[in-house]
């Protein structure tokens, strides 16, 4: 979904945003690579995330009612699906239990608790444009001018689509209020929302 290979990520300094449940840092983490990551929910002990992930997974399944707005391509089907985020979860809080405070840091996206430029690279997914109408604008500009500020070099969102592949009118918004930016929606080979085949990359100049 960012368009990343491992040989990309080598002597990167990687900032995983509103990570939730992903196993992304534990994974990498294993193979050697630099990655932190972030959710307002890492203040959260194991067990209550582990029934979180469960929940949510609950929640998810009863949401894919409708097949037509979900590319089945990745995923084989529901089960694969299942099967696959169950075995993120479990990798997830194995990883939580033994670096949390470490690895996993509790923080709100518009006050990260890091220094100007402490990462080279900073991931964010399935939070901002797709929660467009839960989350008011101002909280999509803050809090990525906030993640803009920890990163040397770049910061990359995914989805840009929310409900029927319809993209966030905020997208648009944003391109227009970072001129001082280097701004590009590129197109990503992972899809499971109808559209949601793009991401936006925001590098500084």
């Amino acid at each position: 979904m960012f368009d990343l290979s491992s040989e990309d990520l080598v002597g990167e300094k990687i900032l995983d945003c509103a990570a939730g449940a992903s196993s992304f840092t534990a994974e990498m983490s294993k193979r050697g690579f630099d990655v932190t990551a972030v959710d307002i929910l890492y203040n959260e002990d194991p067990d209550v995330l582990c029934d979180k992930c469960r929940y949510h997974m609950k929640i998810l399944v009863e949401g894919l009612g409708s097949v037509d707005h979900f590319v089945w391509s990745f995923f084989n089907d529901l089960e694969d699906l299942k099967n696959q985020r169950n075995q993120a979860c479990r990798e997830f809080i194995d990883d939580y239990r033994n670096q949390m405070g470490r690895k996993y840091i509790t923080a709100d996206l518009t006050r990260l608790p890091f220094e100007d430029n402490r990462f080279s690279m900073v991931l964010c997914s399935h939070l901002l444009f797709i929660y467009d109408h839960r989350l008011d604008y101002e909280f999509h500009l803050n809090s990525i001018k906030e993640m803009l500020r920890v990163t040397s070099r770049e910061l990359r969102i995914y989805p840009l689509v929310k409900n029927k592949g319809i993209k966030s009118d905020f997208v648009k918004r944003i391109i227009d209020d970072l001129q001082d930016f280097d701004v590009n929606i590129v197109k990503v080979d992972y899809e499971f929302r109808n559209g949601g085949d793009e991401m936006i990359t925001i590098r500084k100049i």
